[in-house]
């Protein structure tokens, strides 16, 4: 059966695993168990700092909390040791979700599994499916999230407050405009009726208008009937069109010098910027220029490696041929066995035999006059003069002729003996 591309991007990225087989088992297993989970590869920081690419098993799990469904999202990473090491999970919250700490997890929301109980032949045998069953046992009795609270009416209130004002006064003020309106110029108007329009006009626009004083006799619809375009026809001036011809604010003296401050500082900044990018832009054109002659350089020395590694090879099969040649003779004389004695100490001819015998007799000869000198001079019972005269010359000659006849077999012999 063809491989999906999951599978082989699986397949292509265990190669770093102990156990790569048995990851890629266990990870594709828990894939098509959950279709919501998904995997890939990231940096994973340990506590003690260290950091190492891993596979990651992630997405939405799935459980069932007093009868409803929810979606918990987490992060199955696998160590390099797996299965002897323990998955490392951990729930990762959204932005309006908080980490619920418990018994089995943390503030970070490191959830403490119970693969960490088992080793040896019994974590071979726990799979990542049963992992990810046994978190959906667990977070469905206890979830290791919840939702953020809400933000409460107070604030919303607030934020309004400051808005709610301005409505009265602007309708006061059309109010007033209106009243000064709708009462002819040449006889002013009496205070009390002006009074009782701004009273009746406020209660079909406010919504939560004060307890309104007993009701005139005028009804509400006559104010309300006035069109209020006809206040630009008014001799007096509008409130809110005093308002808008209001001057402009002057600017703030210490702002001003702020910003010239900080303008001098970005120029002043931007020239030692540019000179210092300058240098840059120079020192990596001339690392261009190093990084384009390396090429053939490494070029030149592959050659000359290569000749090295021919002469390596022909210098190694010399010495192999000759180790060879040694390991050889030494099985030819492990066959032979011990030689004897004889055949140690003595050679192979007969001349060669005299030789040896001659050179023997020589340094007994030697040997005898030292120790007849000895006996002469350190001996408790000194030896006679006379004795050892007598005893030494005939010792001499004999040594003299000794060593006569070996000079003699030495120049008949070859030289290659020698």
């Amino acid at each position: 059966m063809a491989l999906s591309l999951t599978q082989k991007w699986l397949s292509e990225n265990i190669g770093q695993y102990t156990n790569a087989q048995l990851v890629y088992n266990h990870v594709d297993n828990a894939l098509q168990h959950l279709p919501t989970l998904r995997i890939r590869s990231a940096v994973y920081t340990y506590d003690d700092g260290r950091t190492m690419l891993l596979l990651c098993i992630h997405g939405l799990l799935p459980i069932k909390f007093k009868g409803n469904e929810y979606n918990i999202p987490i992060n199955i990473w696998i160590p390099k040791g797996y299965a002897e090491e323990p998955p490392i999970v951990y729930v990762v919250p959204t932005s309006d979700m908080l980490v619920k700490v418990g018994k089995t997890v943390d503030h970070s929301g490191r959830v403490d599994v119970e693969w960490t109980a088992r080793s040896g032949e019994k974590a071979r045998q726990s799979t990542t499916v049963d992992l990810i069953n046994n978190l959906r046992e667990r977070f469905g009795v206890d979830p290791p999230v919840y939702a953020k609270p809400r933000p409460k009416s107070t604030p919303t209130s607030t934020h309004t407050t400051p808005a709610t004002p301005t409505p009265p006064r602007t309708t006061t003020t059309t109010q007033s405009i209106t009243s000064i309106r709708a009462t002819p110029p040449p006889p002013p108007p009496p205070p009390p009726p002006p009074q009782s329009r701004r009273i009746h006009q406020p209660q079909p626009q406010q919504p939560h208008p004060p307890p309104p004083p007993p009701p005139p006799p005028p009804p509400p619809p006559p104010p309300l009937s006035i069109p209020p375009l006809n206040i630009l026809d008014s001799d007096e001036p509008p409130l809110p069109t005093v308002a808008a011809v209001r001057p402009p604010r002057p600017p703030n003296p210490y702002l001003l010098s702020l910003h010239a401050s900080l303008h001098e500082k970005l120029t002043s900044s931007l020239s030692s910027l540019q000179t210092s990018l300058s240098d840059d832009a120079d020192r990596l054109r001339t690392i261009q220029s190093q990084l384009l002659s390396g090429p053939p350089a490494i070029g030149d020395e592959q050659s000359r490696l290569n000749a090295v590694k021919s002469v390596c090879d022909v210098v190694s099969n010399r010495y192999s041929e000759a180790i060879n040649q040694a390991e050889n003779n030494i099985h030819l004389l492990k066959r032979h066995g011990e030689p004897e004695v004889d055949q140690l100490v003595c050679s192979t001819g007969i001349v060669y035999n005299q030789l040896v015998d001659l050179i023997a007799e020589d340094n007994a000869i030697e040997d005898t006059i030292y120790h007849l000198h000895r006996a002469l001079c350190t001996a408790q019972t000194p030896m006679d003069l006379d004795k050892f005269l007598r005893h030494t010359r005939i010792l001499a000659e004999q040594q003299f002729m000794k060593r006569a006849l070996v000079e003699k077999i030495q120049q008949g012999l070859p030289h290659r003996v020698w």
